[in-house]
């Protein structure tokens, strides 16, 4: 009985990827005309496209997890209280679609928008500056998630004999933390870069006059109806994915079988909890506020 559950849920894994990946992939290839690929390519719009599709996301990219691994690093590795309900606003954003977020500073920091109406400021939001703050917002709860899931299973025994040999916290952190989090880190890294690389919703809506693969992408399907074209660049922003699939596949296969042997233990220190506390709300209420803006306007 039990082998039969087992191979009945293989088929039913294997039917899912079929009907989810290989065949839309399969589609998405056959719909490419041989002759619209050196078009594409060869046309003076899309190097520039792709400068500016790989420029604004590796910003985004390094920004967006810096800030999840600093807020990971605050929840737990910090005593502060209520980090269950900081863990729930922090991933809130994940659950608005990316559109939404540009629409969100359009209404905040556009030419006519509330805080720049209020301080009479204007940050210049349409181009790169909008779609590097969006992308952000859009991403950095899923790099958040998968950090702190990474912190949670960390052994402390290694940092209790680097305590015993005298190594200092910062020594820990480049000799111990990062050697240890290089492999997730990396796919991390590749998973963010994936998200923005190709979301057209933020550059849709803040991008101005800056044109990435994602919106040339959009508008070719979408307003001129050019399916072929739209496959292939497509397949061109299916290649991160690839990549990052690839990553994966190389650090489950080499990575150790280790186990915890003991939960990381967090000392008291109050001046690091009274920043953590305040790097959290600061970071929850700049998360409100897009959605803040629709209630208010709505």
């Amino acid at each position: 009985m039990k082998n039969r559950t087992f191979h009945a849920g293989k088929l039913l894994v294997i039917a899912f990827l079929l009907i989810s990946v290989v065949f839309p992939l399969i589609s998405l290839i056959l719909n490419i005309q041989p002759k619209d690929v050196f078009k594409v390519i060869s046309a003076s719009q899309f190097w520039p496209m792709l400068f500016n599709s790989l420029l604004a996301t590796g910003i985004a990219t390094a920004l967006s997890v810096g800030i999840a691994f600093g807020l990971a690093w605050c929840v737990n590795r910090t005593n502060i209280r209520y980090k269950q309900a900081f863990s729930i606003l922090f991933t809130i954003p994940m659950l608005i679609p990316s559109i939404s977020h540009g629409m969100g500073l359009v209404l905040l920091f556009g030419d006519n928008g509330l805080i720049t109406n209020f301080l009479h400021i204007n940050i210049g939001l349409y181009g790169y500056l909008g779609i590097i703050i969006g992308s952000i917002l859009y991403s950095f709860p899923v790099a958040f998630l998968m950090l702190t899931d990474i912190f949670k299973y960390e052994d402390y025994t290694t940092y209790e004999a680097a305590q015993v040999l005298g190594l200092s916290k910062k020594q820990q952190f480049f000799t111990i933390t990062l050697p240890n989090m290089k492999g997730a880190l990396i796919s991390v890294i590749f998973a963010t870069f994936t998200m923005i690389f190709t979301d057209y919703g933020v550059p849709l809506v803040v991008g101005g006059k800056i044109m990435t693969l994602p919106v040339y992408m959009y508008r070719e399907v979408i307003g001129l109806l050019d399916f072929s074209k739209g496959a292939i660049i497509g397949v061109i922003l299916l290649i991160p994915a690839f990549i990052a699939f690839l990553v994966d596949l190389k650090n489950e296969s080499g990575g150790n079988s280790s186990t915890v042997t003991r939960s990381f233990h967090i000392q008291k220190n109050k001046k690091r909890d009274i920043i953590s506390y305040v790097i959290c709300i600061l970071t929850v209420f700049l998360v409100s506020l897009p959605i803040l803006a629709f209630v208010i306007l709505s």
